[in-house]
């Protein structure tokens, strides 16, 4: 019980950094050019699912940015679905937002892996698929240090994967943030990721691609946020071409947190991926791609680079014009007396 009580503890302290300039830095970079993309083919209805938290910071700021539907009349946003756990932010949202196509009050990992004891939520939320974009932030780690290697985190976005192809996506992206803490990592995971990387070095391409990165060990000890990023990306790309799609890389984003009050410091760890269909949901799967897809993921995926957010906001000039892009957000969110 302990243990769960520190995690939400830690959890409620993540989401009061929603305003944070490093995080908008993500936000204006890395999730609005995606955004602008959805737009132009959807003509402006794109489908959005997203972990929004009590200020709906996410929301607010693509329909100011005109990529997101919203009828200023009726105070609807009709391509939108939110999934907050907590009582109160759930209220917040739902009151400061207006009505959105859809908002459920529920654990979005619980929905998804255990239906049936969330029969009505369940329902709801495997009939609004499929979305264009699909945004995670779990605020906490994709594997916990007292859960299965197999967490219930993965079994999620597994799943998400499946229902977006049985609901006949036709490409999509997800945004998947995460906590990289080697003092609260799940080491029996972490040695099973390093054995499911290194299996890739048999293969000459992926040996080059890796390049001049240090070896598994010496990232675990040295650049944790490093290797988990590239490993939750071989996990995708693992999941992918068994649901019907290829597994794009697309950018990458680290920040470092030192929260105090006896808490380690932390990487926050954002992906941008895109995933494709191989075959329609009808098709009988064929190995073949299936193998030929994640073959071709591995390079790209060891290609990558994250963008360091801190040394990027080093620059004056990019840190006035993120603040900047920030600003309306904050002034609405002071005018409806929305407290951190």
């Amino acid at each position: 019980m302990a243990a769960l009580e520190d995690i939400e503890r830690r959890r409620k302290k993540a989401r009061s950094t929603y305003r944070d300039v490093k995080k908008h830095f993500v936000r204006s970079e890395g999730w609005l050019p995606i955004f602008r993309r959805y737009a132009r083919l959807r003509n402006g209805n794109v489908r959005y699912l997203t972990l929004c938290a009590k200020e709906a910071i996410d929301v607010r700021y693509f329909r100011m940015k005109g990529v997101l539907p919203y009828d200023i009349k009726q105070k609807a946003y009709p391509t939108v679905t939110f999934v907050e756990r907590d009582t109160q932010d759930y209220a917040i949202i739902a009151e400061t937002l207006g009505t959105t196509r859809l908002g459920i009050k529920g654990d979005l990992e619980s929905i998804l892996v255990k239906p049936d004891e969330n029969a009505d939520n369940s329902q709801k939320l495997r009939n609004s698929f499929p979305y264009d974009i699909i945004n995670l932030d779990f605020t906490g780690e994709v594997i916990r240090e007292n859960d299965p290697p197999y967490s219930q985190t993965m079994q999620a976005i597994e799943r998400i994967v499946e229902l977006q192809h049985q609901s006949g996506s036709t490409g999509w992206h997800m945004f998947l943030t995460f906590r990289a803490c080697p003092q609260t990592a799940n080491h029996e995971a972490d040695q099973q990721i390093r054995g499911i990387i290194e299996a890739n070095f048999r293969n000459a391409g992926a040996v080059d691609a890796y390049g001049a990165r240090p070896a598994l060990h010496e990232l675990i000890q040295d650049q944790y946020e490093e290797f988990l990023r590239i490993g939750i990306m071989k996990f995708l790309a693992g999941c992918a071409p068994p649901r019907g799609y290829e597994f794009l890389p697309g950018g990458s984003y680290t920040y470092r947190r030192a929260p105090g009050d006896g808490d380690p410091a932390y990487h926050i760890v954002k992906l941008i991926v895109e995933f494709r269909p191989i075959r329609p949901p009808r098709n009988i799967p064929d190995p073949r791609l299936a193998i030929a897809a994640y073959e071709n993921s591995v390079p790209r995926i060891f290609r990558s680079q994250a963008i360091d957010v801190v040394i990027r906001l080093d620059d004056a000039a990019t840190l006035h014009r993120i603040n900047r892009d920030l600003r309306p957000v904050l002034d609405e969110l002071e005018r409806l007396k929305i407290v951190e």
